[in-house]
């Protein structure tokens, strides 16, 4: 019977609490979600500038010297020049 008056009270003061509590966790979700969405609109501007920043190194490139092209190296041979360097 004690136990049923406690969750009574308990209950008469908790909503109001709740209900922040749950307004408070909707709006870290939004903000995280604003964040997320904020870092991928980021990301998509950086690799469009690189990407418009390779074509136009790559045009200027070829101006200089049309015979040449710039080709990225291997993982595995960025891997061994780091190792030269570095040793």
């Amino acid at each position: 019977m004690f136990k049923d008056i406690n969750n009574i009270l308990i209950m008469n003061n908790d909503p109001l609490s709740y209900e922040e509590q749950q307004l408070q966790i909707i709006l870290m979700n939004e903000y995280k979600k604003q964040l997320l969405q904020e870092e991928r609109q980021l990301k998509e501007l950086q690799d469009i500038e690189y990407q418009e920043s390779l074509i136009n190194d790559t045009e200027q490139q070829q101006k200089i010297s049309p015979t040449i092209m710039i080709d990225e190296i291997s993982i595995e041979e960025m891997r061994q020049i780091r190792l030269q360097r570095f040793s």
